[in-house]
């Protein structure tokens, strides 16, 4: 139920939606009804749509997520004991998971939210180098990234002497991370997919449906950080590399 409810919620409260519905409704209201003041809230509503589309807001609410876990490489002499890779990631993080499985062929591999079975992602990691006869697939009902890491330790029962690598992409890592420390890992980053960069995010600045679709995207994160926080599914409203959950 809660799933279904969060996407409900999300499609009403993304802000590119939110702005939309609440400027077409004060506008038919100004227009049927004479009201000024829903016509004043239909223009703060287009105001809004073109600070989103013309202005690197989405950007700028991506670096904290993007940074909060900055990728400072691997401590090669201690290999992990296994690597999880979360779906909703590009080529890149499947490159990186197929490079870091020949680097460490003891560790255990595990792809949760693909679905099962997944030829497509099969075949591009044996295309790079993997064997696919290694990858472990979690649960393919898990839906959500708290579920991703609840039945990740339902199958791998972590333990607290164990390190995990965790792969997905920058703007998901703080929740993700939150979520499989509650669900009982030790986990490492491994941000993937970066689209800002503290030297570049200006560059990257592009208006119109991207800069709309970077806006949600970044808002998305944020909501849901919140929304994990208050249902307990994170070890903290903002979790970060040095934090742990209290046992």
């Amino acid at each position: 139920m809660t799933y279904y409810l969060s996407k409900a919620f999300w499609l009403l409260a993304a802000p590119t939606n939110a702005l939309v519905l609440i400027g077409a409704i004060a506008g038919l209201w100004a227009v049927l009804g004479g009201s000024t003041y829903a016509a004043w809230v239909a223009v703060a509503a287009a105001c809004g749509l073109v600070i989103g589309a013309f202005t690197p807001i989405g950007l700028a609410l991506t670096v904290p997520l993007e940074n909060r876990f900055p990728f400072s490489g691997l401590d090669l002499q201690v290999p992990p004991d296994g690597i999880i890779m979360l779906a909703g990631i590009t080529d890149e993080a499947i490159d990186v998971a197929s490079r870091l499985s020949q680097q460490y062929p003891k560790a255990r591999l595990v792809f949760t939210g693909f679905g099962s079975p997944n030829t497509r992602l099969n075949k591009r990691f044996a295309d790079l180098g993997g064997d696919p006869a290694r990858i472990s697939m979690v649960e393919p009902k898990s839906r959500t990234t708290f579920e991703d890491a609840l039945y990740s330790a339902a199958l791998l029962k972590p333990k607290s002497d164990e390190r995990w690598l965790l792969i997905t992409t920058a703007v998901h890592m703080p929740r993700s991370v939150g979520s499989f420390r509650v669900a009982g890992f030790q986990v490492e980053h491994y941000p993937v997919d970066f689209i800002t960069s503290i030297s570049r995010r200006l560059a990257l600045f592009a208006p119109g449906s991207i800069a709309l679709f970077q806006f949600d995207r970044a808002a998305r994160e944020w909501m849901g950080l919140i929304a994990y926080h208050l249902m307990g599914r994170t070890d903290a409203l903002f979790p970060g590399p040095n934090q742990s959950r209290a046992r």
